[in-house]
């Protein structure tokens, strides 16, 4: 157990109408919040805190405000059940430690909750609630949760909108049909997402796919993680404790999302249904294109998250990763993992801003990213110089190395990083990359750009840039 910062003072107030003593302690992992009374205590722990309000259905008494701490309680029935149950408890309290305040109280409402509705009545807060995401927790989350956090500053189901998905499409045809025209006619839209990276990608990829008016006003994304790997939210903070995000929704602000574009070769398709269909890719001068804000990746993380994307492997959550990449560099009959064959080009800057490329000579890869995050789980860090928002796009390539090896370097990511230094590892910031793909194999041409497949033709290619607008904003 960590350390905690003892001998402070206890306060006297009330929880729950009970007269009870507070003490607030700082540790190493956090604060902890301790409420003792004749024969009882109570812990509350900093990373289940959205944060205090005062309790406006209460006046003040006796010089006293009455207050509520904005907590989220997560429990699990058994060891056996993979999906945790989540409750929201708005914590009637008075004369909290001051101490305790600085770190808590919400001193100004959140305004990008509050946005004005169209003269119809119809609403310009959106919850959307992606039923596919990770193992399947959003519906539950928005019910016992974020509906009720919602309610208690005053915004009941009235207040917003609620789209509950129904297909791997629906988020895209909320943002074509709802959030795009409003957005065009200058109309200030957020949206509270309960979903993980794809649910972004899907609204970014409809909003920059179509056309833009002077007037576009960029919709604000609230991230409610409820996804695999969650790369965005643990890579902006907003996963860092155990509100899924509702923290950073109460207490954050708005900024610009950065993003990036593929494009690929003529003949490249999406791949959908666990790989048994195709569809088109959006078309932009006979090219295929995709935008993305989290990574764009070829040969072991591309196969790996391709492999993975099925019911059976997403019941595992997050360890579904490790569990195929150890399929992938230890195959059942003892051959070596497969090396993928492609030629690579990285476009770079000098020192006065000038891009120049750069061929890499070896055409053999075992593992290669472009991206824009620095985390692509919670304890994934696999490029330790991006910040969260930064918009660098960073390379991260192993050449031709053993899976031992590559093992070995993402090991290294799951324990804080090193990896990019090592001799075995090639790491920079980049513009850009091209890759022409040499695989005769469909299986190894297979690209990943932000949970999304694409399968590139033989032959075919693939390159990546910054991307130059940016169309929405993410609380963090």
């Amino acid at each position: 157990m960590p350390a905690l910062i003892m001998d402070v003072p206890a306060v006297t107030g009330t929880a729950r109408g009970s007269d009870v003593s507070f003490v607030y302690n700082k540790g190493e992992d956090g604060g902890t919040l301790i409420l003792s009374w004749d024969g009882g205590e109570d812990r509350i722990h900093d990373r289940e805190v959205i944060g205090v309000i005062n309790d406006r259905r209460q006046g003040r008494k006796n010089e006293v405000q009455p207050q509520l701490i904005l907590r989220v309680v997560t429990s699990q029935s058994s060891p056996e059940v993979t999906k945790p149950r989540f409750a929201f408890e708005p914590l009637p309290v008075t004369n909290l430690p001051q101490n305790y305040l600085d770190a808590h109280l919400i001193t100004k409402a959140p305004e990008h909750l509050y946005v004005p509705p169209n003269k119809d009545g119809s609403r310009n807060l959106h919850v959307i609630v992606s039923t596919r995401s990770g193992v399947g927790e959003a519906q539950q989350y928005y019910k016992d949760v974020l509906s009720e956090a919602l309610a208690v500053i005053d915004l009941n189901t009235e207040s917003y909108q609620t789209h509950v998905t129904e297909s791997e499409r629906s988020i895209t045809e909320i943002a074509e049909k709802i959030i795009l025209p409003r957005a065009n006619d200058g109309i200030a839209q957020t949206i509270l997402l309960l979903s993980g990276d794809g649910g972004i990608v899907d609204t970014v990829n409809a909003l920059l796919l179509a056309a833009r008016s002077e007037k576009y006003v960029k919709p604000i994304i609230g991230l409610i993680c409820m996804g695999t790997g969650n790369a965005m939210a643990n890579s902006t903070g907003l996963n860092r404790d155990a509100t899924r995000g509702l923290t950073s929704i109460f207490r954050g602000r708005p900024h610009s999302l950065p993003t990036f574009k593929a494009n690929f070769s003529p003949g490249a398709v999406f791949l959908t249904d666990e790989g048994r269909k195709t569809e088109p890719l959006p078309q932009e001068s006979r090219h295929g294109i995709v935008h993305g804000v989290v990574v764009c990746s070829w040969a072991l993380h591309a196969s790996l998250v391709a492999d993975s994307d099925t019911t059976e492997y997403r019941k595992y959550g997050s360890q579904r990763f490790q569990m195929v990449a150890k399929e992938l560099m230890a195959p059942d009959d003892d051959s070596a993992p497969h090396v993928y064959n492609g030629r690579i080009t990285l476009y770079k800057s000098d020192d006065k801003g000038r891009e120049y490329s750069e061929d890499i000579p070896d055409t053999s890869t075992s593992y290669i990213v472009a991206t824009l995050v620095s985390n692509f789980e919670q304890n994934l860090l696999i490029s330790p110089d991006s910040k969260p928002l930064d918009g660098q796009l960073r390379v991260l390539r192993f050449g031709d190395i053993s899976g031992a090896d590559v093992m070995r370097l993402l090991g290294m990511a799951m324990r804080g990083g090193g990896h990019e230094k090592d001799e075995m590892a090639q790491y920079a910031p980049i513009n850009g990359l091209k890759i022409q793909i040499h695989e005769p194999d469909a299986r190894w041409r297979r690209v990943c750009v932000d949970g999304k497949i694409v399968r590139v033709e033989e032959g075919g290619y693939f390159e990546v840039r910054k991307g130059k607008e940016e169309v929405v904003e993410l609380i963090a």
